[in-house]
This record gives structure tokens, C-alpha cells and sequence, in this order.
């Protein structure tokens, strides 16, 4: 996975009143948390805008700090959303050769036969736990659905992982499933109802 550096100062008070000058000075109060002790920052908003138009759970920061480099993942992020801007970030600190545990998105790829033939696409999981090393941390889980019939359903044991990744969802949960239409379903039992009247009275 691509890393994106970031440049961030450490900030010594952490009260209300310089965290609200922080951002009128175009500035992101944000925290990181991890092994070691929490370590205050300020992240410039205008650099922090410009690199992470999308911000997951899965895309690795590196910190650059007095020389120093932390990688992080952003785990929550306050948002203004009339003002459109970041008022705050918590970083969680990852350490290089120990599993980390984090959501990565999942994508559909392909139209199914069975969406062709009339049948719905329903996708009931939209990303997955994972655990891994963080150089094996996907972007995205990409699922090949071309060959779903209708009424077909893909699980999460069906699926072929990366290198290196567990998925921690329950191997019996739906990811993705190709539905019968009601009107459909409706209909085959009104002819089963039918035939079974038919014969009764052939009888």
C-alpha cells in the first residue's frame, strides 16, 4: 500500500482556548495514541485537505516530526460539517512486524448473470474487519460477482484473501447476494397453488 506523509508539530497545551486559536491559525488539533504515551499535535489543515481527499481506516500516515517518522491510521475524525473542515484528529500509532487490527473496504467487481436474467444485488457487507502486518494492509478487498446466478450469495469463507490478511468476520456471514425479485417469487407460488388445486380435482 502507497504511504502519504504528513508534517506535524508537537503542542504542549491542550485546553479549549488554543486548540480554537490552533484552528483559526489554519491549523488541526489532532492526538496520537498507541504503545507509548498520547502525543499531542497540530496538523496543517490546508496540506491535510489537499493529500487525504478520502480518509479510511486503512490508509497508513507517516508523521514527520523533528526528524522523527510515525506510522499511523486515522481511528476518528470531528468534522464541522457546515463549515466543511477538520476540528480534530486521533491518530493510532502502528508498529512495523506486531498484526494490527483495522476495517478495509469491500468492492464489488463485475455485473452478475443473475442481475442480467431480472434477480437484485444486494451487498450486505460494505468492508471487513481485518487483522495483518501493516505491509500487507490492502486498500480495498476487490469480489468478482460476473458469475452469480440469481439467487446466489457469496460468503465471507468464499473469498479469496491477500497475502497475509484474516478476515476476523464470521466465515458464515453474507457479503453479497443476488435476489429473487418479489413480483417473481409471488407468481411461482401463485402456479404452484395452481396445479395443486388442479390435481385435486383431477382426483
Amino acid at each position: 500500500m502507497e504511504q502519504k506523509t504528513l508534517s506535524v508539530v508537537e503542542r504542549k497545551e491542550f485546553k479549549k482556548g488554543p486548540a480554537k486559536q490552533l484552528r483559526k491559525e489554519g491549523k488541526i488539533p489532532a492526538v496520537v495514541y498507541g504503545h507509548t504515551e498520547p502525543l499531542h499535535i497540530s496538523v496543517d489543515a490546508r496540506e491535510f485537505s489537499k493529500k487525504f481527499k478520502v480518509v479510511t481506516e486503512n490508509t497508513i500516515i507517516v508523521l514527520e516530526m523533528d526528524g522523527k517518522k510515525i506510522e499511523v491510521l486515522v481511528k476518528a475524525l470531528q468534522e464541522d460539517i457546515v463549515k466543511e473542515s477538520v476540528e480534530h484528529i486521533d491518530f493510532y500509532e502502528i508498529e512495523k512486524g506486531k498484526l494490527l487490527k483495522t476495517h478495509v473496504p469491500v468492492h464489488t467487481v463485475g455485473n452478475p448473470i443473475g442481475v442480467k436474467e431480472g434477480g437484485m444485488l444486494e451487498q450486505i457487507m460494505n468492508r471487513f474487519e481485518v487483522e495483518c502486518l501493516p505491509v500487507n494492509l490492502p486498500e480495498e478487498i476487490s469480489i468478482n460477482i460476473e458469475k452469480m446466478d440469481m439467487g446466489s450469495s457469496i460468503h465471507v469463507r468464499d473469498i479469496a484473501l491477500p497475502e497475509g490478511v484474516r478476515v476476523l468476520d464470521a466465515e458464515d456471514a453474507t457479503v453479497v447476494v443476488v435476489s429473487i425479485p418479489k413480483a417473481e417469487v409471488v407468481e411461482s407460488d401463485e402456479e404452484d397453488e395452481s396445479e395443486e388445486a388442479a390435481a385435486s380435482t383431477e382426483g
